[in-house]
């Protein structure tokens, strides 16, 4: 299993064909999952988009496919951690990443992304670009 990022599950929902062909991909090793930071940036821009109804529902259809990991305590120490070492660095990253981070750490999950400049930075953290 592996966490899905925002970057991803956008392209999937624009019907971008690299994103769809790692979803197959992805598909085929199972029940994939994403992160409820990243559910919330789905909606936050399908609730801003100019047909709103359409891709809200969209998203819900993408997402009811994933499982959707909670940020828990663990999650959250895991996440301060990080952002407090990046932080110290002069390094810092986008807070919603961070989040997500620690999430994926806990679940011990690479990240599945095209942010790779944001996510390298963070230590524990494996990414898988697409």
């Amino acid at each position: 299993m592996k966490c899905l990022d925002t970057d991803f599950l956008v392209a999937i929902l624009r019907g971008d064909p690299e994103a769809e062909g790692k979803m197959r991909e992805l598909d085929e090793e199972g029940r994939q999952a994403t992160t409820a930071v990243n559910a919330f940036e789905i909606f936050y821009g399908a609730y801003k988009s100019r047909r709103k109804a359409v891709n809200v529902q969209e998203s819900r259809r993408l997402l009811a496919r994933l499982m959707v990991l909670p940020l828990d305590q663990e999650s959250a120490e895991n996440a301060g951690q990080a952002f407090a070492e990046l932080e110290s660095r002069g390094a810092p990253v986008e807070f919603r990443d961070v989040l997500i981070a620690g999430i994926s750490i806990k679940n011990q999950l690479a990240v599945v992304t095209r942010n790779e400049e944001h996510y390298s930075r963070i230590g524990q953290l494996t990414i898988e670009k697409w």
